[in-house]
C-alpha cells in the first residue's frame, strides 16, 4: 500500500519566497534515510530552476526494482523524470541528474534555445 508524506525544504529562510513541501509516495519498505536522502537531492537540484517551483512529487519504489519518479511544476511547466538501478539510493541519484538536466531543457534563455550559442555567431573550431 503506497503511503505518502509531506515535508518542507530543508535550508529555506524567511526572505526567500517559501518553497513547495516535497510530497512522498512509497511502494514498498523505504528506510527514512533513504527518504532524507531524496528530500536533500531533490531540493538542492530544484534550488537552480529558472522560475518558482510549485509543485514536487517523487514516488520511490524499492520492490521489485528500485525506481523513483519525480513530477515538478516549473511554473506551470510540468517537468517529470524517472530511472531504475541496482538500489533505491542510485536510482535517487539518476533522477535528480536528470531533473537537472531537463530544467536547463526548459530555462527560457537564448542559451538554452540556441546551444549556448547566440544566432548568428560562429564558434572558432
Amino acid at each position: 500500500m503506497p503511503h505518502t508524506t509531506e515535508s518542507p525544504a530543508p535550508g529555506v529562510e524567511e526572505s526567500a519566497p517559501a518553497a513547495p513541501p516535497l510530497t512522498f509516495t512509497f511502494n514498498g519498505e523505504v528506510q527514512p534515510g533513504q527518504v532524507d536522502w531524496a528530500r536533500e537531492a531533490f531540493t538542492r537540484v530544484l534550488a537552480h530552476a529558472h522560475e518558482p517551483v510549485l509543485y514536487v512529487h517523487a514516488t520511490l519504489t524499492q520492490h521489485p526494482v528500485p525506481a523513483v519518479s519525480v513530477r515538478v511544476d516549473v511554473n506551470g511547466r510540468p517537468v517529470h523524470a524517472h530511472a531504475r538501478a541496482a538500489s533505491l539510493h542510485e536510482a535517487i541519484g539518476l533522477t535528480a541528474d536528470r531533473i537537472a538536466v531537463r530544467l536547463q531543457r526548459i530555462a527560457r534563455d537564448w542559451e538554452s534555445r540556441r546551444g549556448r550559442h547566440p544566432r548568428g555567431v560562429r564558434r572558432a573550431d
